[in-house]
């Protein structure tokens, strides 16, 4: 139990971010979690309300006190990542029946990190998951009436180093499972600008960062405001696509107006930097700036030029630049691509997650449903001169 542990006894589930008091919920977030945020769930909500279902909680003790905020989307799963060699009959029958289905995440399918609840410190731990299970079963009963059964529960996603939920989870039939690494690049306190980073790179990896700025010398950057980002709406939308359309996996795509919400509602901290040829836009590359933390999250690509003018692999030098500026203790470059994101510094952090299926059997055949997810091996590289070596 935690300090002045007050019992929960009540909770107001809603479909719409809307429906809450805007003062009450922040009460309980405090602007800790950006992606928790008022108004970022609400310029969230606001663009593709269409294609999921949202479900947003607060707990309340028997002082009437709002002691835990929760956000969760509801989407649809169904595997159609291509494989060189085919599985038996049991892997089959596990597809059929296990990897197309309904998934009620508490977290955001739209980032990754802890982005699904946060409570008070009146709340311990164990409590927390007690009544965030309770919140999943009511919320999969309001579901059921609206003729959306939900048979999966995903809690995503936790840094693994950490491990403060697992034996709570567990307590609760939710399986663990190892995802993807989330590929962070630690600020070194001796840089001052990306002079300095340079330098402190092996002769290898500065010789190859100065290929990529030649390759790209071209290009012209610039950091669009909401006006920018909604005149150039069409173009952002065929960029995303080409990489969307390339991703191995998506759950699902977030809709290219969201980024002029993004910006609308969040000002600064959301930062929408793009690359231009000749007054052409060929790229660009999103992130969230919150607690000194930079996460890097969408890029749009033109794969037609990217090879010859190396536009991903600038896209990444334009996120250090962009640490650098704003001062940032780490640079959160996320999932995939990890053999690239290494070679500019970014080492993998273990991230984790919690599953659970409403049945029995079916839970215990969710390793081999969610293998989408399972870390993938690379090389690690060390680019970095031993003195600044992470």
């Amino acid at each position: 139990m935690s300090k002045n542990s007050r019992k929960i006894v009540k909770r107001k589930i809603v479909s719409s971010i809307q429906f809450l008091d805007e003062d009450l919920w922040s009460t309980i977030t405090q602007n800790e979690n950006i992606y928790l945020s008022y108004s970022y769930l609400s310029a969230l909500e606001d663009t593709i309300k269409e294609e999921i279902d949202f479900y947003y909680s607060i707990s309340f003790d028997d002082q009437n006190n709002p002691v835990l905020a929760a956000s969760f989307q509801v989407v649809h799963f169904s595997d159609k990542k291509k494989r060189k060699n085919s599985f038996h009959d049991t892997y089959c029958l596990i597809k059929n029946k296990i990897l197309s289905f309904n998934i009620l995440v508490c977290g955001n399918v739209f980032s990754d990190g802890e982005n699904g609840f946060l409570f008070t410190d009146s709340v311990s731990k164990k409590e927390a998951i007690i009544e965030l299970s309770i919140i999943t079963e009511e919320i999969k009963a309001i579901s059921k009436k609206n003729k959306k059964k939900l048979p999966v529960v995903l809690f995503k996603e936790f840094w693994a180093k950490e491990d403060t939920y697992t034996k709570s989870f567990k307590k609760q039939s939710f399986r663990e499972f190892m995802i993807d690494v989330n590929m962070v690049l630690p600020i070194h306190e001796s840089w001052n600008n990306l002079d300095d980073y340079l330098f402190s790179l092996k002769t290898k990896y500065r010789t190859r960062a100065k290929s990529v700025y030649k390759k790209s010398k071209e290009l012209v950057f610039r950091n669009l405001n909401k006006e920018e980002i909604e005149e150039y709406n069409s173009e952002i939308k065929t960029l995303f696509n080409n990489v969307v359309d390339n991703a191995t996996f998506s759950l699902v795509a977030l809709n290219s107006m969201a980024f002029v919400k993004f910006k609308e509602a969040l000002n600064e901290q959301f930062i929408f930097k793009a690359a231009f040829l000749e007054d052409k836009m060929v790229g660009f590359c999103t992130s969230f700036f919150h607690n000194n933390i930079l996460e890097a999250n969408y890029v749009g690509i033109d794969y037609e030029l990217n090879h010859d003018k190396s536009i991903y692999q600038r896209l990444l030098y334009e996120y250090v630049e962009t640490a650098l500026e704003l001062n940032a203790k780490e640079l959160q470059l996320g999932r995939t691509s990890e053999l690239i994101k290494s070679a500019i510094g970014a080492v993998p952090e273990n991230m984790k997650l919690y599953a659970k299926h409403r049945s029995t059997i079916p839970n215990l055949l969710l390793k081999p449903a969610f293998h989408f997810i399972s870390p993938s091996k690379f090389e690690l590289r060390q680019p970095f001169k031993t003195e600044y070596a992470l």
